[in-house]
Formats: C-alpha cells, sequence, structure tokens
C-alpha cells in the first residue's frame, strides 16, 4: 500500500508546466462572463466538487486511486519557476507568501486530510483551495481558512524548530497577532516565521473596520535578495520531503 502516492507525487513533479491555477482562472473568468451572481456561482462551484469527490469513489483499484489523488493535490514544483524570476524587492514578500501557500496548501494540508479522512477529503481541499484564489469567493475563502489552521500549526512548528537551530533563539514576536492571524489568516504566521528565519521583516497590509494600515513583523539584519528564496525554498522542500517520507512510512506500515 502507498506506492500510488509515490508515483502520482513523481508525475506531478515532472508535469511542473502543468499551471493547475491558470486552468481554474481560465473556468472561473469563462463562468463569471455567463453567471452573473456570486452566490449561485459559488453554489455552482460547491456542488461540483462534491459531484467529483462521489464521482472519484467509484474508482476500484486502491493504488490509481491514490496515484491520481496524488497527482491532483500535490502541487509545489511550479512554485520555483514563478519564484526565482520574480526577486525584486517589491515582489519580495508576495514571493515569500507564495512559498508559505504552496507549502501549505499544495503539499502538508492535501498529505493531511489524506492521512486522517482519506483520498477524497484531500481533492476536495486541493479544489477549494484553488477555487478561493478568486477572492470574491467569500463562503469558498472562509471554508479554506478554517480547513488551513492544523495544516498550517504543522508547517509552523517545523519552521519553528528550523528557526531555533538555525537563529539561536527562541523568542518569536507575533506582536499579539498569533491566534487572530491562525483564525482569520492561517498562512500569515507562516510568512512571519519565515521572515524571522531569514532576519529579514515581513509586511502585511491589514484591511478592516474602515482602517487601513501596514504592520511589521521579523527583524532587518539580512539584505533581501534571491538567496533569501532560495533558501527559503530549499527550507520548504526539505519539510516537505521529511513529511512526505513519514506519511508513506505509515501508509506502508
Amino acid at each position: 500500500m502507498g506506492i500510488g502516492y509515490v508515483f502520482g507525487c513523481l508525475f506531478s513533479i515532472l508535469l511542473w508546466r502543468l499551471d493547475r491555477q491558470g486552468l481554474f482562472n481560465f473556468i472561473n473568468i469563462k463562468l463569471w462572463k455567463k453567471v452573473k451572481n456570486i452566490y449561485v456561482i459559488q453554489f455552482l462551484y460547491l456542488s461540483a466538487v462534491i459531484a467529483i469527490y462521489i464521482g472519484l469513489t467509484f474508482i476500484k483499484s486502491n493504488e490509481v486511486y491514490n496515484a491520481l489523488t496524488a497527482f491532483i493535490v500535490i502541487d509545489i514544483s511550479n512554485t520555483e519557476r514563478k519564484n526565482l524570476n520574480h526577486t525584486e524587492r517589491k515582489q519580495f514578500y508576495d514571493t515569500m507568501s507564495t512559498i508559505s501557500r504552496s507549502l501549505v496548501c499544495g503539499f502538508i494540508a492535501p498529505l493531511f486530510y489524506i492521512t486522517i479522512f482519506g483520498n477524497g477529503a484531500a481533492i476536495v481541499f486541493t479544489l477549494i483551495f484553488n477555487l478561493s484564489l478568486d477572492e470574491d469567493l467569500n463562503i469558498i475563502g472562509t471554508i479554506l481558512a478554517i480547513a488551513t489552521i492544523i495544516p498550517a500549526l504543522i508547517a509552523e512548528a517545523f519552521l519553528y524548530v528550523i528557526y531555533a537551530f538555525k537563529n539561536k533563539n527562541l523568542k518569536i514576536k507575533f506582536k499579539g497577532d498569533f491566534i487572530s492571524n491562525l483564525l482569520k489568516k492561517p498562512l500569515l504566521n507562516v510568512d512571519i516565521l519565515a521572515a524571522y528565519i531569514e532576519s529579514v521583516n515581513f509586511y502585511f497590509h491589514y484591511n478592516g473596520n474602515n482602517m487601513h494600515y501596514l504592520k511589521s513583523y521579523g527583524e532587518y539584519n539580512n539584505k533581501i535578495d534571491d538567496s533569501c528564496i532560495k533558501d527559503y525554498l530549499s527550507i520548504s522542500y526539505s519539510i516537505c520531503f521529511i513529511i512526505f517520507t513519514a506519511i508513506l512510512l505509515l501508509k506502508l506500515v
């Protein structure tokens, strides 16, 4: 058991040029032109997710199902090409967030849901994640935020250990926002930890309650350049390798 996940992951990496988020975006644009009501669109999307989930349950071969699931849900290899091509200072913060999002939503969360609830739950999560890239789909965005809480905590645990060993320090300042971020913006705490690991500042634009302000996290000691991005990418891939190996061993036992 579990060899299907290996092949699915391998094909996902080999076909790294396949832009799945771009495909979802293309479908979304076409649908918006046909349907103008945001609630109807979200209902159609959620209905499609449920239909896909039910359809996949009819696959008889477990290993084929495993391979197909891994191929669909694991999506981190396309991130490297996008981020290494955009290392300008003005894009640095978006780049760090993209890596965090890929680590959590493109790898940790799908494997977490495979382990706890099975393949179908991981596929549903991945579909919701891609749909949530349209910020107007607020209901789907809320569902994703809730579904990302535990996977984000898993990523934060790994990053905190790496930070403690790398920087010889246990203290991280979330400025009293850790719980709030965890519940509302789970990926933000991952970004903050990444900033501390790379010893750079991370800026986040808060928008709500008729207030707009910029908040800074981290410590500015290093120069912001492509070496920070490459280092965070290598850390991200290392975490993915450790988690995948651990889960695969559990499946094989």
